[in-house]
């Protein structure tokens, strides 16, 4: 009963993960029409502490042209230590401000398979923790059973 739960259960995975797919590939051409690559050249050294976390999570002041022509200035993601002068790829928005990369294709198909064996995952969890409960629900009730069956026995031999 439960592998066949568990077997019933891939089609609902494979519909939700497709589902989660064809989501964040709309997303992905709304961010593609709403974002654009630019090059920013970095105007001081980005910081090379140990505190400034991972390389892709060390921000530097650098300076861009927007899409609609004009230069802006700003923090941008930058790799730990980074001189100045080195050019960094950013997205930025249609006044020019710095934002997150859009949503990849290949974003999209890891998100999709991540969500369908998430789900499908789930449900055999559930199912093997209903199981578990279950055969030690049944394992109490034979011990009690064998309990009583012992006391009565004994009951019947001290008699004898």
């Amino acid at each position: 009963m439960i592998v066949v739960l568990v077997i019933a259960a891939v089609p609902a995975a494979v519909s939700w993960g497709g589902d989660v797919y064809a989501g964040r590939l709309d997303d992905a051409a709304r961010d593609a029409a709403a974002t654009h690559r630019v090059t920013a050249e970095l105007t001081a050294k980005a910081p090379v502490s140990a505190t400034a976390g991972h390389a892709h999570d060390v921000r530097a002041p650098a300076r861009w042209t927007a899409p609609d022509g004009g230069e802006r200035t700003g923090s941008v993601p930058a790799y730990r230590g980074a001189t100045r002068g080195t050019e960094v790829t950013i997205w930025v928005d249609h006044s020019g401000a710095v934002t997150t990369p859009p949503v990849t294709r290949t974003g999209a198909i890891v998100d999709g398979a991540s969500a369908g064996v998430a789900l499908w995952l789930l449900v055999a969890g559930a199912c093997g923790l209903g199981y578990g409960a279950f055969r030690t629900l049944l394992t109490r009730s034979r011990q009690a059973w064998w309990d009583r069956e012992w006391e009565r026995v004994s009951q019947d031999w001290a008699r004898q």
